[in-house]
């Protein structure tokens, strides 16, 4: 039987794991800008199409997920989404040890939650319903589905 993470490690197992996943993608997201001509190398190496529209496009999409992902807003949409990347990382150009570390992160934030300290934890069940509650300012509307 599995037992659900509780108590004081399960409250901030979530946010250690963000932590993880934004340091250790933050430098390869990075790199995409800094070495960007080697990186299209790379990538046309891997057999990427359009390397040169692929890596600035991979480099912003991790830098918008990892800032997602500090934040606390819409976590699990951006592991999700790294996750994705991960596949296709190992998929063109083998795992190793970081993308691993990522992938397992990424999959206790997908498991767990987003933990404290999050603008956005909606549960699943809110999202099958569609409900979203109004903001401060009124701007997101509660939909009636009568």
């Amino acid at each position: 039987m599995i037992r659900p993470v509780s108590g004081l490690i399960g409250r901030w197992l979530p946010v250690i794991f963000r932590l993880i996943a934004v340091t250790v993608t933050a430098y390869p997201a990075v790199r995409k800008f800094v070495e960007y001509s080697y990186r299209v190398e790379q990538f046309a190496i891997y057999g990427i199409p359009w390397p040169e529209v692929a890596v600035p496009l991979t480099g912003v999409i991790e830098l918008v997920v990892i800032a997602l992902i500090a934040v606390g807003l819409a976590v699990r949409l951006g592991a999700a989404m790294l996750v994705v990347g991960i596949i296709v990382v190992a998929i063109t150009a083998g795992s190793n040890p970081f993308s691993i570390v990522v992938l397992v992160v990424c999959a206790g934030i997908l498991a767990l939650g987003t933990g404290p300290c999050s603008y956005w934890n909606p549960t699943v069940d809110d999202l099958r319903k569609c409900t979203v509650k109004p903001d401060t300012q009124g701007l997101i509307k509660q939909k009636n589905h009568n």
